[in-house]
This record gives C-alpha cells, structure tokens and sequence, in this order.
C-alpha cells in the first residue's frame, strides 16, 4: 500500500515565481473562458482548442500550460454538480501544480519552472521532516498564503508492505465523553476538550450577537483557533494509540450516517462540531506507515453486547451490565473488545448505530468498573 505525505517549506517570493503565479492564473481562467462559452470540458478538446494560443500569448512553459488546463479541466467538471452555476473566476495568484517534469527536489534546493526557465531555490528543511527525504518525491504546490508569503508543498510517496497475516487485532472505539478508548485498556477523556470547546461556544454567541464587521473577523479567527485546537488533540491521541498498538491491524467504526441521529439539543451540538472522521484518519494514515493495517466494521451493539458471552446487556451512564453473565465494565471499554473480537465484517456498509452517551460528569466509568476488571482475570479476545 502507497503511503503519501507532504512537506511544507517557505521560500523567498522571487518576482520570477511570482509572475509564473499570474500567468498560471491566466492560462487556467483562459481555459475556463474557453470551455464555458463552449459547453465543454474534455481535457482533450480544451487542449486542442487552447494550448497553442495560450503558448503564443504567455510565456509559460509548456509543461505548466497542461498543468493549468487540467486544473481548469477540474473545475469545470465540479460546476455539473451544482444545480445554477456561474462562470469561476480565478485569483490573480493562483496555486500551481508542478509535477515530475516541471520540478525537481535535492536535499538542499529545488528546481522549479518558471516563465523565466529553471529556477534553483536553496531551501532549509526542519529537521522533523528528514524522515521522509528518502522517498520519492512526486509533485509540489506553491502557494501564496494569506500574509503574501511563498510556501511550497511538496508530495512524498513511499509503498509499504502490510503483514499479510495480522498478528492480533485492537479494537478502537470512537465517543464523545471518551474521546477514544482502546482494547488495550487506554482511555482518552474528553473532559478538558469539552470545557474548551464551550469556551468557544460562548465567544461565538457573543460575537454573533454583536453582528458588527470587526465581530464577524474576529468569528472566522476564532473558528481557526479551534479547529488547530481539535487537530492537534486528534494528532496527539491517534499518535498514542498507534505507538501503543502491538496488534498488527487497528478496527475501527464505520460511523457513516451518524450524523443523522437527533436527540436533543445538547447532544446535537456534540455530534455535530465532534471531529470522528479526522481521528480515524489521523489513526489510519499513522498506523499505514507504521505498518499497521486498519479496518473499519459495523458499530451496531458494540457497547450493548457482552464482549465476554456475546448476549445483549444494558448500558446506563456509560457502564455494561451483562444480565446473562453478570459480567459488567465501561461501556466504551466494552465495545472496543467487541470491535477487536468482531474484526470480520466488511467496511462500507451503511448501518444503524450506537450514540454515544453525553453526560458531562462522565470520566472513566465507575468505582465498580475498575473492580470489575480488577476481579476478572479470564481473557477478553
């Protein structure tokens, strides 16, 4: 399996790039012009009916001709979607697209195209990235941020050899008062996420009452800000659970429709501003290149079905009573064994599935859960 990252490096704004950035801009929206006015967007007719006179007005190379083209290709294709589009109109800087044959990657510089012809750019690159120096480098963008600064991001891609037969499983199960709990027994409370994510919450409702233009750009900060807060709490747990895992594939859910559930106000909130789906990336992509396979099975009944008899139990405040065993511990516990034990079901398939509890007052279970587990000494998988 093909594992891909991407490095961001900053470079000078050199007036060369910089006008390539314009042209690429012009080429692209000359495309777009192109096939609005025609009805098409064919990458090959597009092609036959602008490259040369995109060559003849710019003074861009040929490979980043092709390069705009298909990104125009690109757009005009998403606008079949919606239902009255109107014509894109481009940035002035607009992103480029290099490739193998417009760009090239050395340990100390990079060599990228421009209206200009090659140009040699001595690049320092942190040392937390030398890590991935030694796979192949695929493609780059370079990009002017918002602060007018050049940053180039370039795309690394390396297969990995993933164990044909797994030596073991861990199940993760994915909540809201646990932001995640593990079959190995870690817990990942929410309670300090929550806390900060109703500060949030009370700075939005202020400024939205305020209604004013300086309140509406201090909104979309505030949004930023906690966004960057929840990737970096995704970051830091799904990087534990994988340096954690001794298993040779990581089970997660197939939380597909939950987002459909309604029950209530309060819980809505929480389901709806939860990041589920960037955790299970995060683990996923984490676990690829540390060689761990994921996969994703059927959440129905995990945290309601005995992970030792297999027999429906209840579930109340985040604990599992088995009425047929007698077995009992933390829900969330519960289902992480069931989703490592239970490791046979096919992913993508649309299912109902379990909501989680809210209780804010919710840790890690019970008194009676850690005696619980204390007591027991027969295996759980």
């Amino acid at each position: 399996m093909k594992s891909v990252v991407t490095i961001k490096l900053k470079i000078p704004c050199k007036k060369e790039l910089l006008e390539t950035m314009r042209q690429y801009s012009k080429s692209a929206q000359y495309v777009v012009d192109t096939g609005w006015e025609n009805g098409i967007y064919s990458k090959r007719e597009l092609h036959n009916l602008t490259y040369y006179p995109i060559r003849e007005i710019l003074e861009l190379p040929a490979q980043l001709v092709c390069s705009s083209r298909d990104k125009a290709c690109e757009t005009l294709k998403s606008l079949w979607k919606i239902k009255k589009p109107t014509k894109p109109n481009f940035k002035e800087m607009l992103t480029i697209r290099y490739d193998a044959r417009s760009f090239s990657f050395n340990f100390d510089c990079v060599s990228l195209a421009t209206t200009n012809g090659r140009l040699k750019i001595p690049v320092d690159i942190p040392e937390y990235y030398w890590q991935y120096l030694d796979w192949d480098a695929r493609n780059a963008d370079l990009i002017l941020d918002r602060k007018n600064k050049l940053l180039l991001h370039i795309t690394f891609s390396r297969d990995i050899q993933l164990p044909t037969n797994s030596d073991g499983f861990l199940g993760v199960d994915i909540g809201i008062n646990q932001v995640a709990v593990t079959s190995n027994r870690q817990f990942f409370n929410a309670r300090q996420i929550k806390l900060k994510r109703i500060k949030f919450k009370r700075i939005r409702a202020k400024l939205q009452s305020k209604g004013t233009r300086s309140a509406k750009r201090l909104l979309k900060k505030v949004s930023g800000r906690e966004q960057r807060f929840m990737r970096y709490w995704n970051h830091v747990i799904s990087k534990q659970i994988v340096n954690n895992c001794k298993a040779g594939t990581i089970v997660l859910e197939n939380l597909k429709g939950i987002r459909n559930v309604r029950k209530g106000r309060k819980f809505n909130f929480w389901l709806n501003r939860w990041s589920f789906y960037q955790l299970q990336q995060f683990i996923t992509y984490k676990a690829l290149r540390s060689g761990i396979k994921t996969i994703k099975v059927s959440p129905y009944l995990t945290s309601q079905t005995c992970s030792r008899c297999g027999q429906i139990g209840s579930r109340s405040k985040g604990f599992f009573v088995c009425s047929h065993c007698g077995y009992s511990l933390n829900a969330d516990l519960n289902a992480s064994f069931n989703l490592a034990k239970h490791h046979s079901n096919a992913d993508g398939v649309s299912v109902p599935v379990t909501v989680p509890d809210i209780r804010v007052d919710e840790h890690k279970g019970s008194l009676r859960t850690i005696a619980c587990e204390t007591m027991d000494k027969s295996p759980h998988l």
